[in-house]
């Protein structure tokens, strides 16, 4: 897929991955954060640079879905997480 998406190897873009991979911490976020399907630059303050293989989690999620049923269950996993 590299190949295809980036005309580059899979090994670069792992590489170019590993300098540009940030994370946020849920503890840091609101429901506000998330409610909007609006693009808000301010959003990327919230993150920091992180190392591969170094978060807890991976979220992918669509800004279509419903706000309240996803903070919820961002929540929910958040407190299965620390307990």
């Amino acid at each position: 897929v590299a190949g295809l998406v980036g005309g580059c190897s899979a090994k670069e873009v792992v590489a170019q991955a590993s300098t540009r991979f940030r994370s946020v911490q849920l503890d840091v976020l609101s429901f506000e954060d998330i409610a909007d399907n609006t693009p808000d630059p301010k959003l990327f303050a919230k993150t920091a640079a992180e190392n591969l293989h170094e978060c807890d989690a991976f979220l992918s999620h669509s800004w279509h879905d419903d706000p309240v049923a996803k903070w919820r269950a961002l929540q929910q996993w958040r407190q299965a997480f620390f307990t």
